[in-house]
């Protein structure tokens, strides 16, 4: 079997947005460019692809691998593909469609004298906003070719839109940068967008920020920039290694509230951008005072792994245990299975065999106590989410005054989850599945009201982890990767994924039960069957604690 490929447009590449963003009047808005979460960046690139037009006498086969090669450069609109097709069709053809990601074996057969198809393995798409997801693994995608005489030669006259890359090509020429939007709490909250890595890669960002969050996204997260902003001119011109972004005026009428807003998202959204040391902000050509806001933050951070040992919960630093004070003795009294910290670490939700229970320096209260349920999540505004496996599609939100709160979640119905948690800052929830023989991690935004009270999840979930094996547990790395533990017979893989990431698998542990993020990939955690603690160590795994009965989460 095959698939066809974009029955309709993938959505447009990031690479291809263009509209750009806002200021406003005797409000902060400028700023330097601090150093970014540089462990999630891919450095800049500097491969440049100088691909060959066609040849006299080339077959129908040599024009479409001839084209495909040629989709490497964009250079003046991917002029060099365009010589591979028809006059007519060379101006219909929409290079900003999307990207199909194969893995680079591509059979080609003929179809009767006229066409031609090419089966590709494809691992991954990027719509046109730069967008991407895993395709799932199965049946070859089929791309068919249509071509006419154009002279004495065969061009292409029909194809689909888009272009398609190798992953090895494509991560050479395309990288991810983080794209901040607004969430509850002040949370600025990062979108992975995929750009081409050239000079107008400033002025691309920009113009995603004013584009505004991706549909899936809209109803979580907003852009500060009032309606209508875009760019004075059509780019964001680097001077002495600062941004300079002028914007039309609709930000004139804005308050410092809003102005603050922009200024930070701009910040946060060019720090991946080398050469970008600092930015200025104009409103048709006057620039603005300097300054800015600092009321909205990220909730990314590393912290030392907690643990149940011998009846004691504590923190692991170093090679040191060190007792948490306050609750720590409550917690073992609940004969916990498993343990979730708040991100503060002031509270903590514990699964027993009574059902959830919240724990702080107070004490302890039930707060659900139906069967079947999977590892609690606390979130960033203190709600404790709990999760019936063989009732997924409504989860539960306990408030910190105990009130429950019932959250529609109809993308699970169908799946019995092995874990489900919410990301650091609250504005994603992520579970882990059985999908026929392998595992899957759905993810779906998280809508709430002003206050941070959720009021349901996402109609759809997107699928952003095929891995193999039986899935046993997950954990949020940060704010937008996570990792996966799944069982291969006697080992358990771990794979590092992440919101319109690449997965990377890291690595075996023996029989291993239980994973933590920890914040980072080098705090991942993952805890063995016979209560020992392994530590990623480069490609590998090292024991570093043993006799462990609780690896706990946080948040």
């Amino acid at each position: 079997m095959s698939r066809s490929i974009w029955k309709r447009p993938l959505a447009a590449t990031a690479a291809l947005a263009a509209v750009l963003l806002a200021g406003c009047a005797a409000i902060p808005s400028s700023g330097p460019v601090e150093v970014g979460l540089t462990d999630l960046q891919q450095a800049e690139q500097s491969y440049e692809y100088n691909p060959e037009g066609p040849v006299a006498g080339a077959s129908q086969e040599d024009i479409v691998r001839g084209f495909v090669r040629a989709a490497t450069s964009n250079v003046d609109d991917y002029a060099v593909a365009r010589e591979f097709l028809t006059p007519d069709y060379a101006e219909q053809w929409d290079p900003g469609f999307g990207v199909l990601i194969d893995e680079g074996t591509r059979p080609y057969r003929a179809e009767g004298e006229g066409a031609g198809v090419l089966s590709l393995t494809a691992t991954a798409k990027v719509d046109a906003r730069g967008l991407l997801l895993p395709v799932e693994p199965g049946p070859t995608t089929d791309v068919r070719f249509e071509f006419e005489r154009t002279g004495d030669e065969w061009r292409i006259s029909s194809a689909p839109a888009g272009i398609i890359l190798d992953r090895a090509t494509f991560s050479s020429i395309w990288s991810p940068r983080p794209i901040y939007f607004i969430g509850p709490g002040g949370f600025l909250v990062p979108e992975t967008r995929w750009f081409l890595s050239r000079t107008a890669l400033a002025t691309e960002i920009v113009g995603a920020l004013l584009e505004g969050p991706s549909e899936h996204m809209r109803d979580v997260v907003r852009s500060g920039f009032p309606t209508g902003t875009a760019l004075v001119t059509s780019s964001v011109p680097i001077v002495e290694g600062r941004a300079r972004i002028d914007l039309t005026g609709e930000l004139l009428e804005a308050g410092p509230q809003v102005m603050s807003e922009v200024t930070q998202q701009v910040s946060a959204s060019l720090k991946s951008v080398t050469g970008v040391s600092g930015f200025d902000l104009l409103i048709d050509g006057t620039p603005m005072r300097d300054g800015g806001g600092d009321d909205l933050r990220l909730a990314n951070g590393t912290s030392n792994p907690s643990v149940l040992i011998d009846g004691r919960f504590g923190t692991l630093v170093g090679n040191e245990f060190e007792d948490v004070s306050g609750f720590g003795d409550a917690l073992a009294e609940l004969d916990p299975r498993a343990i979730t910290l708040a991100p503060d670490g002031s509270a903590a939700a514990v699964l027993g065999e009574a059902g959830v229970s919240r724990v702080d320096g107070t004490g302890s209260a039930l707060i659900d106590g139906h069967e079947g349920q999977v590892e609690p999540s606390y979130d960033a505004f203190g709600f404790i989410w709990t999760v019936q496996r063989a009732a997924p599609q409504t989860l539960s939100a306990s408030a910190p005054d105990g009130t429950a709160v019932p959250v529609a979640a109809p993308w699970l119905a169908g799946f019995r989850p092995v874990s489900v948690r919410l990301s650091p800052d609250g504005s994603r929830i992520a579970a882990l599945v059985t999908d026929d023989d392998q595992s899957l991690v759905l993810v779906a935004g998280v809508v709430r009201d002003e206050a941070g009270t959720p009021v349901r999840t996402t109609e759809n979930a997107e699928a952003q982890l095929w891995t193999t094996g039986e899935p046993v547990d997950f954990d949020w790395v940060d704010q937008s990767r996570f990792a996966a533990l799944t069982r291969l017979g006697g080992a358990s893989r771990v794979t590092l994924g992440g919101v319109g990431l690449f997965p990377v698998e890291q690595g075996t542990v023996p029989d291993g039960m239980q994973i933590t993020g920890g914040g980072g990939r080098t705090q991942i955690r993952v805890l063995g069957a016979e209560g020992d603690l392994f530590t990623s160590q480069g490609s590998g795994w090292q024991r570093s604690e043993n006799d462990i009965s609780i690896l706990a989460k946080r948040g």
